[in-house]
Formats: structure tokens, sequence, C-alpha cells
């Protein structure tokens, strides 16, 4: 920031220089073997996916919630489900603990522990379940099936300018179990989550709050699993180096929570899910 005082330089402009810096030590440290066979489109997959982390994150940030299904959704285009899962749970952790941290006095402790964390959890082991059972071009469909539904629906509803409607008593168990099963199938049980919340009355802080203290329970467990399936070991240097992007998530996240309207910023964020969602059926 004091560098961009004296310079001149946006604060945009410096987040960028240094992502583009962190993303090519990334490639120095992950993929020298890549550029020394000539395999150059390997390594830049990793960088294009530094990206998509970083615009995920910083969703993450902003609204507690998006970081990997975001991720997810823009990744596949890229590698597979079950490629990026090992990689982006684990950042998740990371994330949601910075965020624990700073904003862990409006966790709203009853609604945690009480009404989502039983039923979340009993859900994320049937979709852990499944995964093992499951053909990754099965999982892409299903996952962009999700994502068209729930980005179409949330367009409709900014654009109606709808206010959500009382639910029944049994609406956000069933709908809070049906997430954790898509947590454990793509790490991102957020949007029938959302879908879940969408009529309790909780202000936007201790929405955020709660819901990052979610994501990072659950990952916490997932990836104990993972690791313990050897399936985190492998990637463990790529997660060092998406490190740093986090970072500048967390820090762009904050900026622009305090400039951007949080209406304009899902738009984009549902466009850009259902952009991603219709290039993976298509």
């Amino acid at each position: 920031m004091l560098f961009g005082f004296c310079f001149g330089i946006s604060s945009l402009q410096i987040t960028l220089l240094l992502y583009v810096s962190g993303m090519g030590l990334a490639l120095c440290l992950c993929d020298t073997e890549c550029f020394l066979k000539g395999s150059f489109y390997m390594a830049v997959e990793w960088v294009l996916l530094g990206v998509f982390i970083w615009l995920a994150f910083t969703s993450e940030a902003i609204t507690g919630f998006g970081s990997i299904v975001i991720a997810v959704a823009l990744g596949s285009m890229l590698f597979s489900i079950p490629e990026l899962l090992p990689v982006l749970v684990p950042l998740s952790v990371i994330m949601s603990t910075t965020l624990i941290i700073k904003f862990h006095r409006h966790i709203n402790t009853k609604l945690l522990f009480q009404r989502i964390f039983p039923f979340i959890g009993a859900g994320m082991v049937v979709g852990i379940v499944l995964l093992e059972r499951l053909s990754a071009e099965a999982l892409k469909v299903a996952f962009a099936c999700l994502l068209i539904w729930f980005a179409s629906r949330e367009l409709y509803k900014l654009y109606n300018r709808l206010e959500p409607k009382p639910k029944p008593n049994w609406w956000q168990p069933i709908w809070t179990f049906c997430a954790g099963i898509t947590h454990g199938l793509f790490a991102s049980g957020g949007p029938l989550l959302v879908y879940a919340l969408n009529s309790e009355q909780v202000p936007k802080a201790q929405f955020r709050a709660t819901l990052v203290s979610v994501w990072f329970g659950l990952n916490v467990v997932y990836v104990s699993v993972m690791f313990w399936q050897g399936k985190v070991q492998p990637v463990l240097p790529y997660i060092a180096c998406y490190v740093p992007v986090l970072a500048l998530s967390f820090w762009g996240g904050h900026k622009l929570h305090q400039r951007v309207s949080e209406r304009q910023f899902r738009v984009l964020v549902y466009c850009l899910l259902l952009l991603s969602a219709l290039t993976m059926l298509f």
C-alpha cells in the first residue's frame, strides 16, 4: 500500500503484479520438469487455476461462500473434479481459518451447532462414499446442472428483487443434509446451504461468519480423509504455491467489500457460474 501511494499505482495493479510474480515462482517450483520437457500447456493450466482460485476465494472473503464452488466450476475446464479437490479443500481450510480469526465474534453458534452441523455432516459422509463410486464425467454433469439451477435462481431473485418467503420446519434440515451430500461430492455445499438458510433472518455479518465456520469444520474432516487416502501428499507443492494467492484474496475481498456493492458482485459471480456450467456441459 505504501508502495502504491508513493508511486501512484492502484491497489488492484499491485495485487495483480504480486499475483503474477507469485505464480511465476509457483511455476519454477512445481513445473520446472514440465518446462524442461516442453510441456508448456501443463504449466499454463496451473497458472489459470491460480487465477480461478484468486477470484473464488475473493468471493468467500466478501460473502462467506463461493470459494470452492467457483474454483471447481472454472477449474473443471482444465482438470477433473477428483483432481481439483485435494488442492482446493486444504486451501479452503487455510482461508476459513483466517476469516474465523477475524470474524469469530459474529458466529451464530446456536444455528451452527444445532441446525447446520448435524445434518450437513451426515450428508457429507454420504457424499464422500458416492464420490468413490461415480465416474468423473458423471460428477461433472451433475455439478454443472446444480450450478445452472443455483445461478439461474439467484439471478432471477436479484433481477426481480424478491424477498425470501417463510418455509416449513422440515425445509432447512432436508436441504442442509442435501448440501452435505454435494459437499462430499464436490466440496461445494454452499449453493444448497444458502438455499436451505435463505428464509432465516440472520444479519449479513453473522451469515458470513457462520458459513465460514461450516466450511472450516467440514473441510478439516475432508482434508483428513483425503490425506489418509494419500491424495493430498502429491499436490502439497502446489498448495504451498497457492497460499500467497489466498492472502491477496483476503486483502482484495476486504477492499472490494468496502467499495463494491454486494449485489453487483453477486451478479458477476452468478454469471460466471452459469457460463462455466454451460461450458462444462457443451
